[in-house]
């Protein structure tokens, strides 16, 4: 493909994200919930799958396995995280970023599907490696819409239900959580060391947490200690809970990441140049 229909192509794409921004304000992530999104990624990677097949050499296909669709997507992916980390603004929820994060994914994809039918040396630490970046973005980016970060103020007194999501507003993550006991562990010179909530579940089982040591409520929700409060007699910690269901795709692409760099370590990183490109 000509690098000018390459590049013509990604600026109509990118200024249709941009269009649609400023007309539509940020992406509406909510509405694509469980099951929802999960349909979409089986029908997205299905319908990729029989294009690549069927239509090996179509305009798509070509565009998105071209070398040029890398450097633009990579360059504006990275462009666009280190915004977003001077920002004080959240872009994540912006269509240009949600379009940026799709054609990744797609040009992944892509990838990933011509070289699983090359014959190739190293041929696993490619598919580990291009794998699992695929699955720990995609597992962020589709399952985006069903991550939740509550507050729930716990005390003594009485069980909590109600929590506050980022937006200030009240929610019923379906927990009661009730403080049994708070403690703080101090160095020698009054500096404290560690804080330490024991917590009441659901009337029923005792969840014990500590600084930066999670208690897993279910396979989906996590509760970790934000903060505390036992001056006085007083006493009453911050409960974040953090609910996740996706997190398990993210690790399985986060381990292959790992497998693959270790294969990539023990093999050594030469490839060898023959006709047709890298192998």
């Amino acid at each position: 493909m000509a690098m000018r229909k390459t590049y013509a192509a990604w600026i109509i794409y990118f200024a249709a994200a941009a269009a649609c921004q400023l007309a539509l304000g940020d992406f509406p992530a909510r509405i694509f919930a469980f099951p929802v999104n999960a349909a979409i990624l089986l029908l997205w990677i299905t319908a990729l799958s029989i294009f690549f097949n069927e239509k090996p050499r179509s305009f798509l296909i070509t565009l998105l396995s071209s070398r040029q669709t890398t450097f633009i997507l990579l360059g504006i992916f990275t462009a666009s995280c280190v915004f977003q980390g001077l920002s004080p603004e959240s872009i994540t929820g912006t269509w240009w970023f949600c379009a940026t994060v799709l054609a990744l994914l797609s040009h992944l994809f892509i990838v990933i599907l011509k070289g699983a039918g090359r014959i190739r040396r190293f041929k696993a630490r490619f598919m580990l490696n291009h794998a699992g970046i695929f699955l720990a973005i995609a597992g962020g980016f589709f399952g985006s819409p069903d991550t939740y970060d509550w507050r729930m103020p716990v005390s003594k007194e009485a069980a909590s239900r109600e929590a506050i999501d980022k937006h200030g507003n009240i929610s019923y993550p379906g927990y009661e959580l009730r403080l049994e006991s708070l403690s703080t562990d101090f160095y020698d010179n009054g500096v404290p060391k560690n804080y330490e909530a024991r917590l009441t579940v659901n009337s029923e089982k005792e969840a014990v947490l500590k600084v930066n040591h999670p208690y897993r409520l279910s396979w989906m929700d996590d509760l970790y200690l934000s903060a505390t409060d036992n001056a006085g007699g007083s006493d009453y910690c911050v409960v974040q809970i953090t609910r996740q269901p996706w997190k398990y795709m993210q690790f399985a692409g986060i381990l292959m990441l790992l497998a693959g760099s270790m294969l990539l370590f023990l093999q050594g990183a030469a490839a060898t140049r023959k006709k047709g490109g890298w192998r």
